[in-house]
């Protein structure tokens, strides 16, 4: 206990013209109210000391848990950052598949367009290599018509050979 608690009786306060000296009383008062606090502090009952008890606990719980929710966040942003890299890699992936797949198909078109262009020009030769053939028919008809009778010696020839 304080030193001032353990006085008792007169000289407890110095003497002024109306009495005791009015800040020392006011010091004394706040002091003696400040020791009742701490005694009725001390002085808890139990159920007051396991409510308080229970307060601290519930404190520390709900520290406990804001760091569970924090830590649980962190995950989350981690576990979202990664399904972006892995989406963005997958979209690049997706990209360069269709690139060379249209690459492909282009050149794949040209190849059919050169054979669809050749197979006209070898229709075509063909066509007009059947209109010669047929000319050259029609010329050597002209010139050895059917029903005229084999040169002489022309059926010698055919026979000795």
């Amino acid at each position: 206990m304080s030193e001032e608690l353990t006085r008792s009786g007169e000289g407890l306060f110095r003497l002024s013209r109306r009495g005791y000296d009015r800040d020392e009383v006011d010091a004394y008062v706040s002091q003696l109210q400040r020791q009742v606090r701490e005694l009725q502090a001390q002085q808890q009952t139990p159920d007051a000391a396991v409510r308080d008890a229970l307060a601290r606990v519930g404190e520390e719980e709900a520290d406990v848990l804001r760091q569970a929710h924090d830590t649980a966040e962190e995950i989350v942003a981690g576990a979202e950052r990664e399904a972006r890299e892995h989406r963005d890699q997958a979209e690049r992936e997706t990209a360069h598949v269709v690139a060379v797949a249209e690459q492909r198909l282009h050149d794949l078109d040209l190849d059919t367009d050169r054979i669809w262009g050749e197979r006209e020009r070898i229709v075509a030769d063909a066509r007009d290599l059947a209109r010669q053939l047929n000319q050259l028919a029609d010329l050597a008809a002209e010139r050895f018509p059917q029903d005229a009778d084999p040169p002489p010696g022309a059926g010698q020839l055919n026979a000795s050979h």
